[in-house]
């Protein structure tokens, strides 16, 4: 068996670009418009500044994908899903011996590569603290899986409190790195043709004269949908007009239904007429929806780490009406972008802003040009490549 040894200095390998592998969590391929949010980041932040080193990505195998393919000019190599990932991954760091390892949001395992290779500096990069709480970490464990790895890369400024708050020991190496947009993805409404265009869907739709609000995301019970089609009725009866359009299913790329999607489907009955269940939509797909949207809603009840959904909206240049809660409040700037309400006053807070905003179009229209600005200006996925690419050269330069 080959055993890892890092370069030296002089060597002839060392007069080659360094080598870097991305270790992807293992849940979802790479690339897929099926994937979550963690995929999306690692496909749209890595491969436009790749060039200095030589990369590989590291994932699993499925939908159909080989065990060797590419993200843009990024090889991928993946292999089995389930508890041969790590042991995988720490075999082809053996084979082929890099200088350098990012590892997405499995804790875990930054700690197992790094503990196999010790002398090879190893980023964690966290999009969640999904995976510093039980059931997997267990509480007290938080300093020791963290204190070998050599930077943690978090994408807001909650998720670096709340890991320090787990591992105080850990302040000195987070950095924050938040994710982006593509913001000429997405159509805005407020110019002739966006608007005509979004009248000639509407039309096609059938939803002519309604006032759209727009959920999109996982149906979990985290993520409150109950709590908004809670506030519908006291909704319809300012704005009889409303239409809730209600993007996203339980499973990332799945349309099969659990007990909670069935209890919304329920509850949505009192209000059938307001309420519309769009299954599944791939992520290329959705930049439509936004566009038919008069306010985006996330009615999140846990605390979110970010919350793509927010910049998403802003690029389409629709205002947001969202849960003060995680890092929801370095994205949407309050009365600015949109509205932020409590989590423990939801329904009330939530029907009265989405009926304010419903009755007052130009606050609609100038909050929605806001964050439009807010997003070109400050979240932009070439604002987090180049954040990424500071970070890796000076992890390497170390």
């Amino acid at each position: 068996m080959m055993i890892y040894k890092p370069i030296e200095k002089g060597s002839e390998c060392s007069m080659r670009s360094p080598r870097l592998v991305v270790v992807t969590p293992g849940s979802f391929v790479i690339p897929s418009f099926r994937s979550s949010s963690v995929e999306r980041v690692i496909e749209h932040t890595i491969p436009p500044v790749a060039d200095p080193y030589r990369t590989r990505i590291y994932g699993i195998r499925g939908e159909g994908l080989s065990a060797r393919g590419r993200l843009k000019r990024i090889p991928c190599i993946r292999f089995p899903r389930g508890k041969k990932y790590i042991p995988s991954v720490i075999k082809a760091i053996k084979r082929w011996p890099a200088q350098l390892a990012d590892v997405h949001n499995r804790p875990f395992a930054a700690y197992r590569i790094k503990k196999a290779f010790p002398r090879m500096p190893v980023i964690l990069t966290l999009h969640s603290t999904t995976f510093m709480r039980p059931p997997y970490m267990i509480p007290g464990k938080e300093s020791k899986l963290l204190a070998p790895v050599d930077k943690i890369v978090v994408n807001s400024e909650y998720v670096k409190q709340a890991v320090i708050s787990r591992a105080p020991q850990a302040a000195e190496k987070i950095t924050i790195n938040y994710p982006g947009v593509q913001i000429d993805r997405f159509r805005q409404r407020w110019t002739a043709e966006g608007e005509a265009e979004r009248a000639a869907r509407l039309h096609e739709a059938g939803w002519q004269n309604r006032r759209i609000l727009l959920y999109v995301g996982r149906l979990v019970p985290g993520k409150g949908v109950h709590r908004l089609i809670e506030a519908l009725p006291r909704i319809t009866v300012f704005c009889p007009d409303v239409l809730l359009l209600v993007v996203g299913s339980a499973f990332y790329g799945k349309r099969r239904s659990t007990a909670y999607t069935r209890q919304l489907q329920a509850q949505a009955e009192s209000v059938k007429d307001h309420v519309r269940f769009i299954p599944y939509t791939p992520h290329d797909q959705l930049p439509g929806w936004y566009q038919l949207a008069d306010l985006v809603v996330v009615p999140s009840l846990r605390d979110e780490a970010f919350g793509l959904v927010n910049l998403e909206a802003m690029a389409a240049a629709v205002p947001v009406v969202a849960a003060r809660t995680g890092g929801i409040p370095e994205v949407v700037q309050d009365g600015i972008t949109g509205l932020l309400v409590s989590p423990e006053r939801m329904e009330e807070e939530l029907a009265e802003a989405i009926i304010r905003l419903l009755q007052e179009p130009l606050t609609r229209r100038r909050m929605g040009l806001a964050g439009l600005r807010e997003a070109s200006s400050r979240f932009l996925w070439e604002h987090s490549s180049q954040r990424w690419a500071e970070i890796i050269g000076q992890v390497a330069r170390k």
